[in-house]
């Protein structure tokens, strides 16, 4: 008989592995110590061992492998013949999807176009719709146990999956991927997903792919995600924060005029006149204007160059009806020079419920 760890050498595994595929039911030990506790295997358990692997391979999960242990020779060509199916209709999608990306790699090498991603083949599954919740960083995909926490800037605490894969704050899904749009790079970036089931609860580990990945070749991360509910969510529902836009008009002269982006900031007070908080590169507001009356405009840099759009304002609040947000601007003189402070209210806040950050301004010279 073999000691489990000894097994676990053999066939260059973890303990925890083995001791998951004991709980799964597809590689139990042959005996059970009763005052020890210990896994004892015979030799045969390496085969199947291997034999695990073979049809993890071919892309079986482990409840069908289970399966496959039991079946009959019928049973088992049955399970294969459908597997072959499925496994045909996954590349069918799949040589769709990199056709797609071809074609929009073609139009804009370095900033695929967002429409384009969307019209991507769309393929159901019912159990993903609803709300995740971030359960932290998974070590051991074998072990749903084996977590190191994240902060909050590496990932979002939640995920809404909507009904039809629709889009909601910077994700839209299709079966086995969920595509994220980088707002530095403006394109949906693909991670793929796997769901498991553990004690009545469905978990789904994500290979994540930050923009640390794109920049620096940094590895993908696998996350874990926990089901916390299967509702069909609407827009409204997912955004825990609507701001009340119907405010009434006060004129405001003393912002009225020209101004231009310089930096952006956690709060007010870590703006500093004489050093940039942030890079050039996380400044995405080129300008904005304050005109009488109410009206005012913001310029946007996208990657198919910049993009203005019309506001309104009244005394202390910069208003956007259509994103339902009301943006609290400060006109301050630090050493003798006027700089312009305005919330930027994007979906981190409305969606991700965050504390928004604050750009800052000086007035355009004439």
């Amino acid at each position: 008989m073999i000691k489990i760890g000894d097994l676990a050498k053999i066939c260059n595994v973890s303990t925890q592995t083995l001791r998951y595929y004991d709980a799964e039911g597809v590689l139990k030990p042959d005996v059970i110590d009763s005052s020890s506790g210990y896994r004892f295997y015979s030799v045969d358990a390496v085969e199947r061992y291997k034999n695990i692997l073979f049809y993890k391979d071919l892309g079986f999960s482990l409840d069908e492998i289970k399966k496959i242990q039991a079946a009959t020779n019928e049973e088992l060509q049955a399970i294969l013949k459908k597997k072959k199916v499925a496994l045909s209709r996954s590349i069918d999608r799949f040589k769709g999807q990199i056709k797609t990306i071809d074609d929009i790699c073609e139009e804009s090498q370095k900033n695929p176009i967002l429409s384009k991603m969307l019209l991507l083949p769309f393929e159901n599954d019912e159990q993903m719709v609803g709300k995740w919740q971030l359960c932290g960083r998974l070590l051991d995909e074998n072990d749903l146990t084996v977590l190191e926490a994240i902060e909050d800037s590496v990932a979002d605490k939640y995920i809404v999956f909507m009904p039809g894969g629709a889009f909601a704050w910077k994700y839209f899904w299709t079966k086995g991927t969920l595509y994220r749009i980088s707002p530095k790079y403006t394109f949906a970036i693909p991670n793929s997903y796997k769901v498991s089931e553990k004690n009545g609860v469905k978990y789904m580990s994500v290979q994540f792919m930050s923009d640390e990945c794109i920049d620096n070749g940094e590895d993908t991360q696998l996350l874990l995600y926990r089901q916390v509910d299967n509702i069909a969510y609407t827009e409204h529902q997912i955004r825990p924060n609507v701001d009340k836009t119907d405010l009434p008009f006060v004129e405001d002269e003393a912002v009225h005029g020209e101004w231009l982006a310089i930096d952006y900031a956690p709060t007010i007070s870590d703006f500093d006149p004489n050093q940039s908080y942030s890079g050039k590169e996380d400044i995405y507001v080129e300008d904005m204007n304050f005109l009488s009356r109410g009206i005012c405009t913001r310029t946007l840099r996208t990657a198919s160059g910049n993009a203005t759009y019309m506001l309104r304002y009244t005394k202390g609040f910069v208003l956007n009806d259509k994103e339902m947000t009301a943006e609290e601007y400060q006109v301050k003189t630090i050493n003798g020079k006027e700089f312009l402070f305005v919330q930027h209210k994007s979906g981190d806040y409305f969606y991700g419920g965050k504390t928004p950050h604050w750009y800052v301004f000086e007035r355009k010279s004439c």
